[in-house]
């Protein structure tokens, strides 16, 4: 490989990135800002396209998810759930407690890990010595090379980079140089907590606590879903408000908020509720379109490209998505040069931003859906059931191998495109 590719950030789609360019022999050097890798949220599931593309970056991959993941298999008696993604289930009124719809996965259902459990198993797989820390990004400057500057003072020049430096991406700003930067509240503010399984069991029941749950409500929806092989209930409540008034994406709150915002969404939610020992408000925000992912020898990846809310499950699997597009595209034989890496790029602009996109409009759309408010299908049972399952059949059924194929050849018309472009100007000159 005649160039070595740049991560910057070292989340979860970082490196899954650097392990999948390093299984195919390309050397990569990947910068943190942080002085040690952290990895911030509770829970990760990945939904069964992600779950496909695990392997096809590196078989380690998916051996490790596997062997981190809650199913529902790990409560005896639930076996027959293995496939289902979430139940559905109504928080209130006459249909209280009943179940709206089981949504499968196949083959994977829900599983469920702790993030930071599956960055450190990852960190393991990158050598140490391509993995720097403290290296908060300040600046990007593009001449011969990609010079990057970094808040300690240090200066690194770089053939290529990749930025997965998360939702307030510096890369992005690079990338784009516009207004489309700032990150967005999406209109809703959520509550989260960790319960034992104790706890959760006595508050709805032993199969609420173990199979995977959403509670459908009016302007409000609930989550439940086991973790830690069972030991453990990871909850969420989501409320619907247009305003948030506050600096940070955290505010505190008091248990009469938790109360009030739950009031109308039925017995299970609201024992979850009673449990939370914390009532802080985390607010909920996406990023807004952007015009693209890739400048010449810089490109975005993950949160830093198309941050999402969590209505879909869709963030995490959307950065392996694009994970495993870069790397096939990055080890295709006719990406010989940094100039051919930079249509590799535009190739992947081009195949994943379209999708990427759609997945954060139809995340924040689902939010509209499972608190009952969306437009032509509110509480309609029947269109609330034709509406998840088209919107997460669409997410799910990506054939993972096609699009990295589309994204090839699409690279190969550029490539096309170029040469072309020189025979024409040769041409030209000749004829002078």
């Amino acid at each position: 490989m005649p160039f070595t590719v740049t991560i910057i950030g070292g989340g979860i789609g970082g490196l899954a990135l650097a392990v999948g360019l390093l299984n195919r022999g390309i050397p990569i050097q990947l910068y943190e800002a942080a002085s040690a890798f952290t990895e911030i949220g509770l829970g990760l599931s990945l939904g069964p396209a992600a779950y496909r593309a695990l392997p096809l970056l590196d078989p380690a991959l998916r051996e490790i998810y596997d062997s981190l993941v809650t199913t529902h298999a790990d409560s005896p008696g639930y076996e027959e759930f293995r496939t289902t993604w979430f139940e559905f289930v109504w928080a209130c009124g006459s249909d209280e407690g009943k179940v709206l719809m089981d949504l499968k996965a196949e083959p994977s259902g829900q599983t469920a890990l702790k993030r930071a459990d599956f960055v450190n198993a990852l960190v393991r797989l990158v050598p140490r010595d391509c993995i720097h820390f403290g290296k908060r990004l300040v600046g990007i400057e593009e001449g011969v090379d990609v010079k990057l500057e970094f808040e300690d003072g240090d200066v690194v020049n770089a053939d290529v980079v990749i930025g997965c430096d998360g939702i307030r991406s510096r890369v992005k700003e690079y990338v784009c140089q516009s207004c489309e930067l700032l990150p967005r509240y999406s209109g809703m503010y959520g509550y989260r907590a960790v319960l034992d399984m104790d706890d959760a069991v006595d508050a709805v029941g032993d199969k609420r606590a173990r199979v995977a749950s959403m509670y459908v409500g009016k302007g409000a929806y609930g989550i439940s879903y086991p973790i830690m092989q069972a030991k453990k209930v990871n909850v969420g409540v989501y409320v619907l408000s247009h305003e948030w008034d506050h600096d940070s994406w955290v505010r505190p709150a008091k248990r009469g908020d938790l109360q009030r915002d739950t009031e109308g969404m039925g017995r299970y939610v609201k024992a979850l509720a009673e449990r939370m020992p914390d009532p802080s408000q985390w607010a909920i925000f996406e990023h807004p379109h952007i015009s693209t992912y890739a400048r010449s020898r810089v490109v975005i990846m993950g949160d830093a490209a198309h941050a999402s809310t969590p209505h879909q499950g869709a963030g995490a699997g959307q950065a392996i998505e694009d994970a495993h597009v870069l790397a096939e595209l990055l080890n295709d034989t006719r990406v010989k040069s940094v100039d051919d890496a930079v249509l590799a790029f535009q190739a992947y602009d081009h195949i994943r931003r379209p999708r990427s996109q759609r997945v954060v409009t139809s995340s924040k759309e689902n939010a509209d859906l499972l608190c009952l408010c969306l437009e032509g299908v509110s509480d309609d049972s029947a269109r609330l059931k034709e509406t998840l399952n088209a919107r997460f059949g669409w997410l799910w059924n990506l054939d993972v191998q096609g699009q990295a194929q589309r994204a090839r050849e699409r690279m190969a018309q550029l490539m096309a495109n170029r040469s072309s472009g020189c025979t024409d100007r040769c041409q030209h000159a000749g004829s002078n």
